[in-house]
């Protein structure tokens, strides 16, 4: 009897680990299978098609939320914040899906701040109202939108005054009024419209130069044409050659102070001598280097602070003296000196870069930051 109970005992424990030898195999592939389910819906063409799939809907949300994500475009990650946003609040990766639409909705943040820096305000505007309101990045994303219209309506303002200036032939005051586009903190309008506004000054103050010279070389060949006559009015023009005289000397004193205001008011007084008289061409080549020496005067303190700040030559520094050396305008007579200083500290900068960051072997492992919906340092703590 005791040896039939064994009998039974052992049949029961050697039935129950083959139950147990015949499950592991069946559980590892049902795992299996839903994992390539999963692969399979890497497309995540439509949720109906993944429901169809598979029993857990959210799941399949939350996996093509991910893969949104990582296309880190503003459809990729506005689709992304739709996907996750779609887990219900009593799922087990709600939290996680709640995190990754912060995430999604701060690098939405960044793309329509590099739109606007590029120059491209409505596509910024449109990437930012796209960021869900309660995340949050919503109140920020508002102060930016406010802001980045305000400094594009004041750029396009200075851009219209500083042009208003130069057809006025003010060049002074148009090459101060295009500095303020340095001000405003946008790449597009402190870079490329910068530059070309300068350009356009530049070159309207050429031409008109070029003109009032050809226009004085046909008036000497009429002149030169003309036989001898007596003149009707040589008293006039005795009292012009006298008034141009007295505006010229009075320009002069006025530049002899050689401060700012001394040097515009005597450029205003030489531009009094009228074109026709024999001090005319004095009188421009006059205004000409006190314009030089006026530029000079307003961007001096520029390069003598950057310079100062390079200095130091830490990194931050090197990068706040080529701020500093960047105010210099294009065309003033230290404009050639600012940017060899710029190519200088340029230099140095890249050097710091490459003592801090060394290149590894290409067989080294990195994570690149392109890896992150945001920045690791701004992620938000799980």
């Amino acid at each position: 009897m005791i040896l039939q109970t064994m009998k039974k005992g052992l049949y029961v424990r050697m039935v129950t680990l083959g139950l147990l030898l015949l499950a592991l195999p069946l559980g590892v592939g049902w795992w299996a299978v839903n994992m390539l389910r999963f692969q399979h819906l890497s497309g995540c063409q439509s949720l109906a098609e993944a429901e169809n799939q598979t029993d857990d809907a959210a799941a399949v949300s939350f996996y093509c939320a991910q893969e949104s994500v990582g296309q880190q475009t503003v459809d990729g990650l506005s689709e992304a914040i739709r996907m996750a946003r779609l887990v219900p609040s009593e799922h087990p990766l709600a939290a996680q899906s709640d995190r990754l639409v912060e995430q999604a909705s701060q690098s939405l943040l960044a793309l329509a701040e590099d739109s606007f820096q590029g120059g491209n305000l409505e596509e910024a505007i449109n990437a930012a109202r796209r960021i869900p309101v309660l995340t949050a990045a919503y109140k920020t994303a508002d102060e930016r939108i406010e802001s980045w219209q305000t400094a594009w309506d004041t750029a396009q303002s200075v851009d219209s005054d500083a042009q208003a200036f130069a057809e006025r032939g003010q060049w002074d005051q148009a090459f101060a009024k295009a500095r303020e586009l340095r001000q405003l903190g946008n790449r597009y309008w402190d870079g490329d419209r910068y530059q070309a506004l300068v350009q356009k000054i530049q070159e309207a103050k050429e031409n008109k130069a070029a003109q009032a010279k050809a226009e004085r070389e046909q008036q000497k060949v009429v002149q030169a044409n003309v036989a001898p006559r007596f003149d009707p009015l040589p008293d006039w023009q005795k009292e012009q050659e006298k008034e141009a005289a007295a505006n010229l000397d009075r320009a002069r004193k006025l530049a002899s102070a050689g401060s700012a205001d001394g040097l515009r008011a005597a450029s205003d007084a030489a531009g009094l001598v009228l074109y026709g008289t024999p001090q005319y061409e004095q009188a421009q080549q006059l205004v000409g280097q006190w314009s030089r020496q006026l530029q000079e005067l307003q961007d001096r303190p520029y390069l003598t602070r950057a310079i100062q700040l390079a200095g130091k030559g830490d990194m931050p520094s090197l990068q706040a003296a080529i701020a500093e050396a960047s105010n210099v305008s294009f065309g003033s007579a230290l404009y050639q000196e600012a940017q060899a200083k710029i190519g200088q500290w340029t230099d140095a900068i890249q050097k710091l870069h490459l003592q801090a960051y060394p290149v590894r072997p290409a067989n080294s492992s990195l994570v690149s930051p392109a890896n992150y919906a945001i920045p690791p340092a701004a992620a938000p703590t799980p």
